[in-house]
């Protein structure tokens, strides 16, 4: 952690909106933002999934972080982990978040704003009861119609049979798989390979009217 808390560090000198005023007793850097608005940012550098016992602790101490960021950024976050920190206030990311964060001058309410489109639009749709974080980009869909739904959003722009086998790999098991961008397309391969492991490859368009049945 100490390793990663100082790469972090060192990329902020070379920023030229933020910089860092101090590290706390806890190890948290305080960083200053264009205008002068200030938050605690806990950098942590796990491997592997990131769980709420990687995060519970940095809450229990006399100074709290605002944002917390892992390095290296491809990490999964477990949903326990996502709704410990959120449930203090506080926001989750990566490096290149808190710029992010900095200009919003409330860290803490920092959201993936991708992410926060796709939650949005779930939770509103009529047939759904709630919408919970299995990881950072898998949600968990509760229905007032139809059985519960596990839906993985990847980040690709022409899905590919291999961007669903890798979510597979990586994630586990879901229901549907969702490309994040509007660009773009589902080739064939992708629908086939979900069909394969028993799920559906979908835009976000498809998956509105998939919750519905």
């Amino acid at each position: 952690m100490t390793k990663a808390i100082g790469w972090v560090e060192n990329r902020l000198a070379d920023e030229n909106d933020l910089k860092v005023v101090r590290r706390t007793a806890e190890g948290f850097l305080v960083v200053e933002g264009k205008h002068g608005y200030t938050f605690n940012v806990a950098v942590i550098g796990n491997r592997g999934v990131i769980k709420d016992t990687d995060v519970l602790p940095l809450f229990k101490t006399a100074n709290k972080p605002q944002l917390v960021v892992n390095v290296p950024s491809k990490v999964l976050w477990d949903g326990l982990a996502i709704d410990a920190i959120h449930a203090e206030g506080a926001a989750l990311g990566t490096f290149g978040d808190i710029e992010r964060a900095a200009r919003t001058m409330d860290a803490g309410s920092f959201r993936n704003k991708n992410m926060g489109f796709f939650i949005n639009g779930m939770q509103q749709h009529s047939n759904v009861i709630s919408v919970s974080y299995v990881y950072d980009s898998v949600f968990r869909v509760d229905r007032v119609s139809g059985d519960r739904l596990t839906i993985a959003v990847i980040d690709a722009y022409n899905m590919s049979a291999e961007d669903v086998r890798n979510a597979r790999t990586c994630i586990g098991s879901f229901d549907i798989v969702v490309k994040s961008s509007s660009y773009g397309s589902i080739t064939h391969q992708a629908e086939s390979a979900a069909a394969s492991l028993g799920a559906e490859a979908l835009t976000f368009k498809e998956l509105m009217q998939r919750l519905a049945r």
